[in-house]
């Protein structure tokens, strides 16, 4: 798809309209009396994707207004008991107080992991968010974040830890949920419309790193055919094993043990992406084929001496979180007035229009 000059003029109007029709000016503690900068996409993830790559790569583009931490981790999450809207908004907002830029957002892998009723939530509030996911190799993704959280976080050295102490970090309920990609995929969609979300895949950003981005500005409403840095292209940020210093191979046990997890909501992913991931299960039920007795027996093992008590003790945690979280939300949406109908309808209506006239020119 062409972006034309005039293409790039109909957004710009369409986003001032927005911006006058549903951001309502008000006041910013911080800021005086300005106009509230809502984001208008999010990165979703999921973990050990890329997306920090994609934080670093979105940054440069001259329309794009990120937040200026990566993860804001804000909706739903320990932030949210410690912060407001205005202090959200205000992270989007131009340092000079000009003018706001077309686009602005964020990216919080851990938003992959939101519950059904706190995304519905956060589309209550901010009903045309464009939404991105990234997706990754299964086994890959798992293995990069039981690294990452042993080698990074804990500071060990990933060479001395043995395969079952691996099998513990997959089970954690942190990791089991960011790589249930089609719990994810569902939740938002089913709160932002299935046209809201973007998917696309951790290995195209290696394969085709220019494509990859500019398919993403598309979805967002920026301009495009966009040059991609060049320091940016061969660039890998935040590689796993650049994070943990030391190479460590995946260990035989631990790649069964999440074919054996993961192959069947694959096959589910798949059938949802129309055979777009057909390679990951073809390859998954070739490893967990290679089975053998003790593997089974140490799964056992792992499921009630680990699994079980981790479940738990996550739930127990969450649901008291919860509680504080969804009470926290309603003290937030009482400080501000809601949309009103009009507006809500006004927006949507030139949203589509500017949709439809997009995807007349592809």
């Amino acid at each position: 798809m062409r972006f034309s000059r005039d293409d790039a003029t109909s957004t710009t109007r369409v986003e001032a309209v927005l911006k006058h029709s549903i951001r309502e000016s008000d006041l910013f503690r911080k800021r005086g009396l300005v106009q509230r900068c809502s984001p208008t996409f999010l990165g979703i993830g999921s973990m050990r994707c890329g997306s920090t790559w994609l934080y670093e790569a979105l940054k440069c583009h001259p329309d794009i207004q990120l937040s200026e931490s990566k993860e804001l981790d804000f909706f739903f999450m320990p932030q949210m008991l410690k912060h407001d809207l205005d202090w959200y908004e205000a992270n989007f907002a131009p340092e000079d107080g000009g003018e706001p830029r077309p686009v602005r957002g964020e990216i919080s892998p851990s938003y992959a992991r939101l519950k059904g009723w706190q995304v519905n939530r956060i589309a209550e509030l901010l009903p045309d968010l464009r939404i991105i996911l990234t997706l990754r190799h299964p086994i890959e993704r798992a293995w990069s974040q039981a690294l990452y959280q042993s080698g990074f976080w804990e500071h060990k050295d990933v060479r001395q830890i043995s395969p079952t102490e691996f099998l513990r970090k997959i089970e954690k309920a942190r990791n089991k949920l960011s790589s249930d990609y089609l719990r994810t995929i569902e939740i938002w969609s089913k709160a932002f419309g299935r046209e809201a979300l973007y998917i696309d895949f951790f290995d195209r950003i290696q394969d085709d790193p220019e494509t990859f981005i500019n398919d993403i500005l598309r979805h967002i409403g920026t301009t495009t055919p966009w040059a991609l840095p060049a320091n940016l292209i061969k660039k890998k940020v935040y590689a796993t094993n650049s994070l943990v210093k030391h190479v460590r191979d995946i260990p035989e046990v631990v790649q069964w043990y999440i074919a054996d997890r993961l192959v069947e909501p694959t096959e589910r992913l798949n059938e949802l992406l129309e055979g777009r991931v057909s390679s990951w299960v073809d390859e998954m039920r070739a490893i967990r084929g290679k089975t053998r007795s003790s593997w089974r027996i140490l799964t056992e093992l792992n499921r009630i001496v680990f699994s079980v008590p981790e479940r738990l003790a996550y739930e127990t945690y969450h649901a008291a979180l919860d509680i504080r979280l969804w009470l926290r939300w309603r003290e937030l949406r009482r400080s501000r007035p809601w949309q009103s109908v009009s507006q809500t309808k006004r927006a949507r209506r030139l949203t589509k229009k500017h949709i439809a006239t997009v995807h007349s020119r592809e």
